[in-house]
């Protein structure tokens, strides 16, 4: 999969084009559950003195930019490395591959599905062991939501923070690291893959941080959870990623929130 792109190569505008209308729309996708969930903290915030449609446009415009930065610098980066959307670069033809393959997609799509299922299954299996010591876990209180908010909220995870953590935030710090360490070769090193990897991983557990505390107090415990469970699911995405391709890194990431979000809940002791 490591095929560093050349310097004549133009850039992917078509690919820019598609990934940032997924961002999109997978932003948009947590608001419902959200909206659930922050209900009562949402009520108690105070309105600034600002006409609400300005305040809406300029949010809107904001997280725009900010979501055009990921995307943008995200895809340039990781064809840089040999980092690549295989399927979605054939589909829209700024491949030499001009059709996808079945065997292409299976390629794809059949370990990005186990190791979704195998994640989901692990971790849904951890959450089910704290709750009755993190009775307040965001699983817990998303869990008694209608199943469509929880089906939409896969979308945000396989798709937004997958741009987010691997795209932009792995594929970042592989190439840093890979400049660092080998001056010339451009090709992405085991090494520096790696190191990008496990910190992206790291950080991307910590990034739940911030939305848990809203919920429950950050203890020891809690922060020894969000490191785990998110740690090694994103070391494996991030695998994913650079074997498979981006698509396969949010199937497994779509397929391993459904099995909490959407199954999961079942198995709650209510």
């Amino acid at each position: 999969m490591d095929h560093p792109a050349t310097a004549s190569q133009p850039y992917p505008w078509r690919l820019f084009g598609l990934l940032l209308i997924a961002a999109i729309l997978s932003a948009l996708s947590v608001i419902p559950i959200v909206a659930d969930m922050l209900a009562a903290m949402i009520a108690k915030v105070e309105v600034p003195n600002v006409p609400l449609p300005l305040l809406i446009a300029v949010g809107a415009v904001q997280n725009l930019a900010i979501l055009a930065l990921i995307v943008g610098l995200g895809l340039k980066l990781s064809l840089s490395l040999g980092l690549r959307a295989p399927l979605l670069e054939s589909w829209i033809g700024t491949s030499e591959v001009k059709e996808v393959s079945s065997t292409s997609m299976r390629r794809t799509l059949t370990p990005a599905l186990l190791t979704g299922v195998a994640i989901g299954i692990v971790l849904l299996i951890a959450l089910l062991a704290l709750v009755p010591r993190l009775p307040n876990l965001p699983f817990v209180i998303a869990a008694r939501l209608p199943v469509w908010k929880r089906f939409l909220v896969c979308f945000y995870g396989g798709i937004y923070e997958e741009l987010l953590t691997r795209l932009f935030l792995l594929s970042l710090i592989a190439w840093i690291a890979n400049r660092s360490w080998r001056k010339t070769a451009p090709a992405l090193s085991n090494s520096a893959f790696w190191f990008a990897n496990v910190l992206a991983a790291i950080l991307f557990g910590l990034g739940h941080l911030p939305s848990t505390s809203l919920f429950m107090p950050i203890t020891p415990l809690v922060v020894a959870a969000a490191l785990l469970l998110n740690g090694v699911a994103g070391i494996a995405f991030g695998y994913l990623y650079r074997k498979r391709g981006l698509e396969a890194a949010m199937i497994a990431h779509f397929t391993a929130d459904f099995v909490i979000y959407v199954l999961g809940p079942a198995l709650l002791k209510r």
